[in-house]
């Protein structure tokens, strides 16, 4: 009888002993750094920081700063700031208002280059390659006669739109066409042209080089197209 009363017990105090243990383990994971979230034992007994939403990381460091941010459809959050910025081609409050609609029109335009000062008309369209695209529609009066070595009328550029202000013409060799337009400064950069908000005009510098002739020959132009 006294074998079984000591043996009841041990067992009885491997069980306190065990139970003090799980507590003592959940105790620590409590105390576990968690930030934002909490200490956590999973099946193995292992502690961990459980998370709440929008946070990650071992110790829940990371915070998604777009978590449950909502922006306009054609908008997405930015990560670094949590805020909702248009996408390339929009602006506006609400990201709807697409910005190559404010180039689209019918223009007199004017080169003064070396070789001369040239009229010629123009027109700004849409382009299938994006909303921050058009074209550039009789640019320069190239492909007006058959002659200039451009036999396509008229000559077409793709733009791409930056904003209400200011577009880029990168370097371009147009179908059909014995020129390429390049860049209208020696860095090499991109075409940058400008339009003024009150008045419409647009104004561009650029290059254009002649393919047909031996060495190729080119010249800087200064452009202006005026709203008709």
């Amino acid at each position: 009888m006294k074998m079984i009363k000591q043996t009841r017990f041990l067992s009885a105090l491997v069980m306190l002993f065990s139970i003090v243990l799980i507590f003592a383990s959940c105790d620590e994971c409590k105390d576990l750094e968690c930030n934002t979230g909490t200490g956590e034992t999973d099946a193995n007994g292992n502690c961990y920081c459980d998370c709440p939403n929008g946070y990650s990381g071992s110790n829940c460091e990371v915070q998604d700063l777009c978590f449950n941010v909502e922006c306009p459809t054609n908008a997405e959050c930015d990560a670094t700031d949590g805020e909702c910025y248009c996408n390339p081609g929009y602006e506006g409050s609400d990201c709807n208002t697409l910005i190559r609609a404010k180039y689209f029109a019918s223009y007199s335009g004017q080169d003064v280059c070396p070789s001369g000062t040239y009229t010629y008309t123009a027109s700004i369209l849409t382009s299938a390659q994006g909303v921050e695209y058009m074209i550039i529609q009789g640019f320069g009066g190239f492909g007006n006669s058959p002659s200039a070595g451009c036999p396509a009328n008229p000559f077409n550029i793709v733009a791409k739109v930056v904003d209400t202000d200011n577009f880029l013409i990168q370097e371009q060799t147009p179908a059909a066409c014995n020129l390429r337009i390049t860049s209208g400064d020696s860095s090499g950069a991109d075409n940058l042209g400008f339009r003024d908000s009150t008045t419409g005009i647009i104004t561009l510098t650029y290059t254009v080089v002649f393919t047909d002739t031996t060495p190729p020959a080119g010249e800087t132009c200064d452009m202006v197209l005026s709203p008709l």
